[in-house]
């Protein structure tokens, strides 16, 4: 998936014209990309692999805050 739909800073490490996986790109947005990033997200990349994504971060305590978010505003809806 091309990542040009997305702030560059986002993907700051990466060259712009990137074709990266659906979960490399998500666990990104989740942790770098403010909520209108987010909700973007939503309308590109299936509700499963987010929400696969969001569980794998929510095991690391650092991100609890952006797992959070993500869980309210995009997953039980």
């Amino acid at each position: 998936m091309k990542i040009a739909n997305f702030p560059r800073h986002i993907f700051w490490s990466y060259s712009s014209d990137a074709d990266l996986p659906e979960k490399l790109i998500t666990r990104q947005v989740i942790l770098y990309g403010d909520l209108m990033d987010i909700f973007k997200l939503s309308k590109i990349i299936s509700i499963d692999v987010i929400a696969s994504v969001n569980s794998e971060l929510c095991k690391d305590d650092k991100y609890a805050k952006r797992c959070n978010l993500v869980q309210k505003l995009i997953l039980e809806p």
